[in-house]
């Protein structure tokens, strides 16, 4: 039965509209063939709509592959399988489409669990919350940044979170700290942050003395700080514990002149921190370990301790992720790292090794370790395979540089200035269109090192001349590298335009970026003075925009195995060259890539055997 009741957490609003008695009083749960058989018996709906609405229905059927009698007709169905970000070029020809279909599926999906009908009865209340709403309206009356004391776009936001306190039957003056917290803990995603918003909206609105008889008695003070953390708090004493033991693993070799260890494997580092948080996570939840207990060392020389958490981690594989999945290959990342620290204390380490030597979930993580993650390998396939991803990866430059064009030209017609909002867009767009014009241009490096580029003083690291068509040289020292090489190449001019978009970016995008006169980055921070732009910042843009914009979802990493994978299709005899390219050895492309000789194998297999038929 889906019992909207019993779920702790969720990112939509219907889940917390407990009032739905369609949903909690169906004696086991409905499926998506019941969901089409309704679909196809309301009259409510024109033909047209019905058809798009039994269409949707059907192609979700397809990509799940599995009968529609099989499928449960759930919310998470849209929410897990078909997230907004969800968009997936196979299936689709752009987001846009795919949004249509995400929206077309929703819609008869939760007219049919009776979420609508919750709803429309949470919205027709006549209470507190409507009072309030009839006192606020006249401040959001007039032009915005004139007449209105507020804008009308917080009150549609309250209105709609009016809708979820309604659910818990808490009316605006019952609103506290901790009903914020509680309302924090159970909502995820976006749905989370606009109630977070709207909180902080009701503490707004006491500077309007008139509305305070209708707010909480107190402000509600729902700050950053004060909000409930995703993962429950750790122990502070266990965090001083283990970074300290992870620093004297991953740092070594210090350097008096320099003052600083000559060896830092901060990547490392990261990995390792992550393995401690989740293994002491899962055991203080599966009762192995104590809440309180002070001394890591001893729990982590308990092999029993040890072995339960690696069998819960190995459990996990089989989550969803919103739930803590954790994947062979990174159940025994963390291992190998807990081990790693265990032998740095000088605990024996047989037990866990053989674990991971012996276990077969740790066999099949150290198989995927050694090869491309499946996701990414699909990413790579779609390239080969349909020219049209191609074309659109290797001009992805030029496709993000008209967008932010069309905005400069938009206003520039208008004869206005830019808003803060297309600012912000412009810079982004530019900065991205950069960056693709150096990887697909120069050669794919990681985003890590491109946000550090320099490009100011003598000792810059991309050199761009005055003259147009000289090439751009760009250089990353050794030490700066993730494999300690040198990384050094070229940026010629030529017909395609990867040149061009980067001295663009530096004439028109640059001077946009309020630090960008005194900081050496080519792609300065926004806000801090003297920083460049923050790699994890950018790769969240970045993939907002290849989906949105471009319509090829893929992150700045699978810049580097686009190209690898597209090169070593066509040129399958230049491993020497296109190692060189990517800054790795032929041994890693053929053991990363591999898939591609082999698939061209098997084909041959095939061909080989039509001809022998045909003989």
């Amino acid at each position: 039965m889906l019992d909207l009741t019993s779920r702790p957490r969720t990112s939509s609003l219907a889940l917390a509209t407990a009032s739905s008695t369609t949903i909690v009083s169906r004696q086991r749960a409905p499926t998506v063939e019941e969901l089409r058989t309704h679909v196809a018996g309301r009259t409510d709906l024109t033909r047209s709509v019905r058809s798009r609405y039994l269409g949707a229905i059907d192609v979700a059927g397809r990509i799940v592959n599995r009968p529609l009698a099989g499928i449960t007709a759930e919310l998470a169905l849209v929410e897990e399988r078909f997230p907004l970000d969800g968009f997936d070029p196979t299936h689709w020809p752009t987001d846009e489409a795919y949004r249509l279909f995400r929206r077309r599926l929703q819609a008869p999906l939760r007219e049919f669990l009776g979420v609508h009908a919750a709803q429309a009865a949470l919205r027709a209340q006549q209470d507190e919350w409507s009072e309030l709403f009839s006192a606020v309206k006249p401040l959001t009356e007039g032009r915005v940044g004139k007449g209105a004391k507020w804008h009308p776009m917080k009150l549609v936001a309250l209105k709609t979170f009016a809708l979820v306190a309604r659910a818990y039957g808490w009316r605006p003056r019952d609103l506290t700290l901790a009903k914020a917290q509680r309302i924090d803990a159970d909502f995820r995603a976006n749905k989370r942050e606009a109630n977070c918003r709207a909180l902080r909206r009701l503490d707004e609105l006491r500077e309007f003395s008139p509305l305070l008889p209708l707010l909480p008695p107190q402000p509600i003070g729902f700050t950053s700080e004060r909000r409930v953390p995703l993962l429950a708090p750790m122990n502070p004493d266990w965090e001083t514990q283990f970074i300290a033991w992870i620093e004297a693993v991953t740092k070594a070799n210090w350097d008096p002149v320099d003052q600083k260890f000559a060896d830092n494997h901060a990547g490392h580092a990261h990995v390792m921190r992550s393995a401690f948080r989740t293994a002491l996570r899962i055991g203080v939840e599966i009762g192995r370990i104590r809440a309180d207990q002070a001394d890591l060392a001893a729990v982590f020389a308990d092999d029993e301790v040890l072995c339960a958490i690696a069998g819960e981690m190995f459990a996990r594989r089989t989550l969803s992720k919103k739930d803590g999945r954790l994947a062979p290959r990174t159940s025994r990342k963390y291992l190998k790292a807990l081990n790693q620290v265990r032998a740095h204390l000088g605990i024996d380490t047989q037990l866990l090794g053989l674990v991971l030597s012996n276990n077969a979930i740790a066999r099949a993580g150290k198989k995927a370790d050694k090869s491309m993650t499946p996701k990414n390998r699909k990413f790579c396939e779609r390239l080969v395979e349909q020219p049209s991803q191609r074309r659109r990866f290797l001009t992805s430059f030029q496709t993000l540089r008209d967008a932010a064009e069309a905005i400069l030209s938009l206003a520039s017609l208008e004869d206005r200035k830019l808003t803060k909002h297309e600012i912000a867009r412009v810079r982004m767009l530019g900065t991205a269109a950069c960056f693709a014009a150096i990887e697909i241009g120069g050669a794919p490096i990681r985003v890590e090192n491109a946000m550090r580029l320099t490009c100011d003083g003598e000792d810059a690291q991309i050199r761009i001349s005055a003259k147009g068509e000289a090439p751009i040289k760009l250089h990353i020292p050794a030490e700066l590298t993730k494999n300690g090489a040198t990384i050094e190449f070229p940026i010629h001019s030529n017909r395609f335009g990867y040149h061009d978009t980067i001295r663009w970016y530096l004439r028109v995008i640059r001077p946009l970026f309020p630090q960008a006169a005194t900081g050496p980055y080519l792609f300065p921070a926004v806000k801090t003075p003297g920083a460049h732009l923050n790699s994890d910042f950018f790769g969240a843009g970045f993939a907002g925009l290849m989906r949105t914009v471009v319509h090829l979802p893929m992150t700045p990493h699978q810049m580097r195995h686009g190209q690898t994978s597209l090169l070593l299709d066509r040129y399958p005899n230049e491993v020497e060259v296109i190692a060189k390219r990517i800054d790795d050895t032929p041994g890693a492309l053929r053991q990363f890539y591999g898939w591609l000789n082999s698939m061209k194998l098997v084909e041959r297999g095939q061909d080989l055997l039509v001809a022998l038929m045909e003989d």
